[in-house]
């Protein structure tokens, strides 16, 4: 929130992950040399340079002290100035005072004089050059945060005012980071220069903009813009009544900060017609399309580019973001680059762009907000076309890269398969069953049924390999899926390679769990995990499959924290992970969704997990295990019971499993292997103890047994109290008993109470 860095602890904690992490990358050292090199040439040609057209080139125009982003001012109308050159060569030889009011008050009135004086004659204030031009010069007060929206920016998060001039924003936020790291010596130049470059990286570390690629240099890195992939980009730009003069009228109140319903009261005043369900829509228009404030806390501010739009009025504080990051902006200024078109080609081309703008709103509302910025109009000679402004020209231009539209989405397996260059190769059906049934053997009893199911389901599709294990706990899904998986790979149980089992938390709210993510406090690292690594194993050997088994997968909801997953294997897409440097990180910034990774989930239907939406149904096959056999249970002929409790144990688990079976309340394998490994190990304590078997059941099998007034559930409670009662199993005729009494009072039996 804004003021946070205001508190000496936060901004030492700050600068302390600043200076560890970006401070320290090659990208940050090559800068600090360069910088250093740079502000010693600038001293040593001061004065007698100040008239040299060169050296006045190199100051204004290759100044290493931060990138002028594109589109930036020309310099050559005013260093071709003879009167310019004269005054700014006679400013720079004056002396600095040396009291700090009057050093600021000095600063200031070179600041606004250059800003007064290039506005006239470049046409436009070259702000961030004009703020790289003093750092160079005068170092030991200036920073390198040369845009002044993210200087004015930090200097707010760190407590300063809203409305201060730069030079004081410059100054403040310079005393302060000194106050704590204390005086650079003056025998340090490349220590200056890195002191004067950690106000950058503590900007670009606090602010929520994607945080610099640390292998590059900052100076460098804006050398041309980057646009994002089409698939990342915001789907168009919604419409709103009065374009750029409403959003203009936002800014005063959004500098000082206000609450959402405030905000919403501001739309409302703009444009009264509004309905409430749109005031949020509105709120996203100012805030994410158009990236003018941030939410901090319950409250709205001015990002950045909303500061520098407060200042300047200029619609080009909005080219970066528009032509980078929104779908569709970029490809109308290249068609219009070449010829003008009519309002119907234009929204023709755009439909084609976004193959889901089936309709015409979407198109028509991109145009007439590049109507409102200023970058389109009519064609004086045929009102019927558009053509570029001026400014659209010039947006034109930083578009040098060729315009990505979003791909028209694959329906049918048969063309997805088309699209998969990759085979997998599998075994034979026959091999898989041999592995499987040798992995088994004596220890467990698999459904072939159900194998030739699963491994169908799995891969009949070219690419969405996903399955859906469920029933009761303890029926053997996790088995299952593990010993295929095995069986599939020809992997060893204890082999990660290419099985992984994966037990979902709960909170799992988002992909991080599954895809990592970038380390908060080391920016230019990424934190893998497992399910990624074994994603990227499957990516780089397309040839063999695998397999990842998430246990438990509804303890969180799957179509939140597998959302991008579920994506990238319907079409065979790709995964972004990161925008980091290639250099940075051994983790790809995006990888290509693997044909050969199959994904296997299991999972339980109780009052502690959720259920599955239609995104992730559609998607996987699903097998049930319900039916439970307990004369196959393999422990039977390996336990080391008596014989007679051995038949009488069996007898009683079949009769309650044939009881509870149609309410579903039955019980799996888990359990049963528990009754028979207590009855063996309480023969050793007490070999005559007869009520063992009554003990056991009442805490195996009864506990889950709840349910409401039915037909079906009083008949389970029926029958269930007949088998035990058949057996002898008195404390647990007991408690059936009562239940079946409070479902009478009450209407509802459950083993708590």
């Amino acid at each position: 929130m804004a003021g946070e860095l205001k508190n000496e602890s936060t901004l030492k904690g700050q600068l302390d992950a600043v200076q560890a992490g970006a401070a320290a990358s090659k990208g940050s050292q090559n800068w600090y040399t360069d910088l250093a090199a740079f502000i010693a040439e600038v001293k040593a040609g001061i004065p007698d340079k100040l008239k040299d057209p060169e050296f006045l080139r190199r100051l204004w125009d290759e100044n290493p002290v931060a990138a002028t982003g594109m589109g930036s001012v020309k310099m050559a109308p005013a260093l071709s100035d003879a009167g310019f050159r004269d005054w700014f060569s006679a400013e720079l030889v004056k002396p600095l005072p040396t009291e700090p009011a009057a050093i600021e008050a000095h600063l200031t009135e070179l600041y606004n004089g250059l800003r007064d004086r290039l506005k006239v004659l470049c046409g436009r204030t070259p702000r961030l050059k004009l703020n790289r031009v003093l750092c160079s010069v005068y170092p030991e007060h200036f920073t390198t945060v040369a845009d002044p929206g993210k200087l004015l920016f930090l200097h707010k998060e760190m407590g300063g005012g809203a409305k201060d001039h730069p030079v004081r924003a410059h100054k403040t936020i310079r005393t302060r980071i000194d106050a704590l790291l204390g005086p650079v010596s003056a025998e340090d130049p490349v220590g200056l220069a890195r002191r004067i470059c950690l106000p950058w990286m503590l900007y670009d570390r606090v602010s929520d903009e994607e945080p610099s690629d640390a292998t590059e240099n900052p100076s460098e890195t804006a050398a041309a813009l980057k646009p994002l992939p089409a698939a990342l980009r915001r789907k168009g730009l919604t419409s709103m009544k009065g374009g750029l003069q409403t959003l203009l009228g936002f800014l005063p109140e959004l500098n000082e900060g206000v609450s959402k319903e405030e905000f919403a009261d501001i739309i409302k005043q703009a444009n009264p017609e509004l309905a409430p369900s749109s005031l949020i829509t509105n709120i996203n228009v100012v805030s994410r399309e158009f990236d003018l404030c941030k939410r901090d806390g319950d409250t709205y501010r001015l990002s950045a580019r909303g500061i520098n739009l407060l200042e300047t009025q200029d619609p080009d504080e909005f080219a970066d973001h528009l032509l980078t990051k929104v779908l569709g902006v970029d490809h109308v200024l290249k068609a219009l680059e070449k010829v003008p078109q009519s309002k119907a080609g234009l929204m023709a081309m755009l439909q084609g762009v976004h193959p889901g703008w089936t309709t015409d709103f979407a198109p028509s509302a991109m145009l007439v907000w590049l109507n409102s910025l200023g970058l389109i109009e009519p064609d004086i000679n045929d009102k019927k076309l558009f053509q570029l402004t001026e400014r659209g020209k010039r947006w034109a231009e930083l578009v040098t890269w060729e315009p990505q539209g979003l791909p028209k989405p694959m329906e049918t397996v048969a063309e997805i398969q088309a699209e998969v260059v990759e085979k997998v190769q599998l075994p034979s059906f026959e091999d898989l069953s041999k592995r499987l049934s040798e992995l088994v053997a004596g220890k467990l009893v698999l459904d072939q049924s159900l194998v030739e199911q699963l491994h169908a389901g799995l891969w009949f599709h070219p690419v969405r390999h996903f399955a859906v294990l469920t029933g009761i706990s303890g029926s053997g899904k996790t088995q299952m899926a593990q010993n295929y998986a095995s069986a599939l790979c020809a992997a060893q149980a204890d082999n990660h390679e290419h099985v992984r089992i994966i037990p979902v938390q709960p909170g799992w709210y988002d992909p991080s769990p599954l895809l990592g993510y970038v380390n908060p406090i080391q920016d230019s690292s990424y934190r893998s995990a497992p399910f990624l690594d074994l994603l990227l194993r499957a990516a780089a050997d397309s040839e063999n499959p695998y397999v990842a088994i998430l246990d438990e997968m509804n303890l969180s909801h799957p179509e939140q924290y597998l959302a991008p997953v579920l994506s990238a294997m319907e079409t065979h897409g790709w995964l972004d992970l990161h925008q980091l440097g290639d250099d940075a990180v051994l983790t790809p910034k995006r990888v290509r969704y693997p044909a050969n990774l199959a994904i296997i989930g299991t999972l339980n239907m109780d009052e502690t997990t959720h259920g599955l939406s239609d995104k992730v149904l559609d998607r996987a096959f699903t097998l049930e295990f319900w039916n439970i056999s307990v004369q196959a249970f393999p422990g039977w002929t390996t336990s080391a019971l008596a014989p007679a409790l051995r038949e009488k144990t069996q007898a009683v688990l079949v009769a309650l499993g044939e009881a509870l079976s149609p309410v579903r309340l039955h019980f799996g394998w888990r359990t049963i292997d528990d009754v028979v490994s207590y009855l063996a190990f309480h023969a050793k304590l007490a070999p005559n103890n007869e009520a063992a078997l009554d003990h056991v059941i009442y805490a195996k099998v009864l506990p889950k047994l709840r349910g409401e007034t039915s037909a079906k559930f009083q008949k389970a409670l029926q029958d269930t109290h007949k088998a035990l009662a058949d057996h002898g199993l008195t404390r647990c005729c007991a408690k059936v008993k009562s239940m079946q009494e409070d479902l009478v009072v009450s209407g509802a039996a459950r083993f708590w109470r």
